[in-house]
C-alpha cells in the first residue's frame, strides 16, 4: 500500500470493506479527514440512518441533524451528491425543518452539477403543488439524462394528458424505453407495462392479445394486484375496466387520471 493515501483511494477503499462495518468505517473516516467530499456525504447517510456492526453493535448513532450539517459541509466544496441530499432534507425535513424554497434551491444545484436524480424530485416538488406541465418538463429531462424509471411518469402524462397534450404515441415510446432499460427496478418496468397494456386495451380494435402478454410478464412476481386482476378478466372474458391510476401512489392523488374503480380526479 502506498505511505499516502489520497482521500478518493481511502474511500474506493472503504467501498470494498463495505461487507466489514468497522473497517469501513474506519477507512471512510481516513477518507474525510483527507478531504474527500464524497466520502463525507456517505458519512452523512450514516448519521442520517444509524450504523451497526454485524453483531448489532451501534457504530454510529441515528443523528439526522448532524447528518444535515454534514451534507451542508459537503455542498460547500460543491460535491454534486451532497448537494441533492440536502435538497432532500429540506425536502421532507429530515434533520432540518422543512423548506420547500431551500430544497428546490439544492435540487437545482445538484442538477446544474450533474445529478440526474435532482430532476426527478423537482418534477415530484411541481407534481406536488399541482403544476404537472412543469413537472413533465422535468420527468423529461430526468428521463433524458438517463433516470429511466421517469419514462414512466412521462409515458402516464402523454396517455392521459396530464400537464400536456394526449399523445399515445409518445406515451408508447417511453413506455417501451422503460421496459427495455437495463437502468430500471422491476417495479417501474412492471409499471410500464401495465400502463401500456391498458393503452393497447383502449386502443381502436383493441390489441388484446399483446395486452395479455404485457400483463402477463408484470404479473409474474405476483405483487402487482392491479395487473392480476384486469388479466384474469381479460382471461375469463368479463367486461373490463382497469385501474388507472399511478402504481404504488394514493389513489386520490390529484396527477392520477381519472379512474373509475376509484373515483380518481
Amino acid at each position: 500500500m502506498k505511505a499516502y493515501l489520497t482521500g478518493s483511494e481511502l474511500r474506493r477503499l472503504a467501498i470494498r470493506e463495505s461487507g466489514t462495518p468497522r473497517r469501513y468505517l474506519a477507512f471512510l473516516t481516513r477518507a474525510v479527514r483527507a478531504g474527500d467530499g464524497d466520502a463525507l456525504v456517505d458519512l452523512g447517510v450514516l448519521q442520517q440512518e444509524g450504523y451497526r456492526d454485524e453483531r448489532g453493535r451501534v457504530l454510529v448513532r441515528a443523528n439526522p441533524k448532524a447528518a444535515a450539517r454534514t451534507f451542508l459541509q459537503a455542498a460547500s466544496t460543491g460535491t454534486r451528491s451532497a448537494a441533492h441530499s440536502l435538497g432532500y432534507c429540506f425536502d421532507v425535513g429530515v434533520g432540518v425543518r422543512r423548506n420547500s424554497r431551500l430544497a428546490m434551491y439544492w435540487y437545482l444545484r445538484a442538477w446544474r452539477n450533474g445529478g440526474e436524480t435532482a430532476a426527478a424530485n423537482i418534477a415530484t416538488m411541481y407534481r406536488d403543488r399541482g403544476l404537472m406541465a412543469r413537472a413533465v418538463t422535468w420527468w423529461t429531462k430526468a428521463m433524458e439524462a438517463g433516470v429511466h424509471e421517469e419514462a414512466v411518469e412521462v409515458g402516464y402524462c402523454y396517455q392521459y394528458g396530464i400537464g400536456v397534450r394526449p399523445n399515445p404515441g409518445k406515451a408508447i415510446a417511453c413506455y417501451r424505453r422503460a421496459i427495455r432499460s437495463r437502468n430500471i427496478g422491476e417495479f417501474w418496468r412492471d409499471a410500464a407495462r401495465y400502463h401500456l397494456a391498458v393503452l393497447y386495451l383502449d386502443s381502436l380494435p383493441p390489441k388484446r392479445a399483446a395486452a395479455v402478454t404485457l400483463l402477463e410478464r408484470a404479473s409474474i412476481e405476483k405483487d402487482y394486484p392491479q395487473a392480476m386482476k384486469l388479466l384474469a378478466r381479460l382471461r375469463n372474458r368479463q367486461q373490463v375496466i382497469p385501474c388507472r391510476c399511478r402504481r404504488g401512489m394514493v389513489k386520490n392523488l390529484s396527477a392520477n387520471a381519472r379512474c373509475e374503480l376509484h373515483r380518481s380526479r
